[in-house]
């Protein structure tokens, strides 16, 4: 076979690496990559996209902490969202003007700033 012929040129005989193996690898790396399973299922010519999500899709704990990771970010960044509504429903229409009114005087600040910084 080709494969063990390449794997005798280059000393990795006394791995134990199988041709069969490279292709679960090659199928993981595309299923972490988040790639379609139909792409994945005509790269290695199977039949059934069945058999390319059950047999050749392994998920290690590092694929399944990313995942939960990923999973709780979102959440924590609704509740942000939720709670800075809630703030802001919060806030009475006095202390809505107080907050404008501050910021177009930083705002004029600014452009004080930026036109005598223009003058020099």
């Amino acid at each position: 076979m080709v494969f063990d012929r390449f794997k005798r040129r280059h000393n990795l005989d006394k791995y134990n690496i199988h041709f069969h193996g490279l292709r679960h690898t090659f199928s993981n790396m595309l299923f972490e990559l988040n790639e379609n399973p139909k792409v994945i299922q005509q790269l290695l010519c199977h039949k059934d996209v069945k058999t390319t999500i059950t047999v050749y899709n392994s998920v290690n704990s590092e694929y399944v902490r990313e995942a939960t990771d990923r999973l709780n970010t979102k959440i924590q960044e609704h509740e942000q969202e939720r709670e800075t509504e809630q703030e802001i429903d919060d806030l009475s229409d006095e202390e809505i003007e107080r907050q404008i009114r501050e910021l177009e005087k930083l705002q004029e600040r600014k452009r004080r700033r930026k036109e005598k910084d223009f003058e020099m």
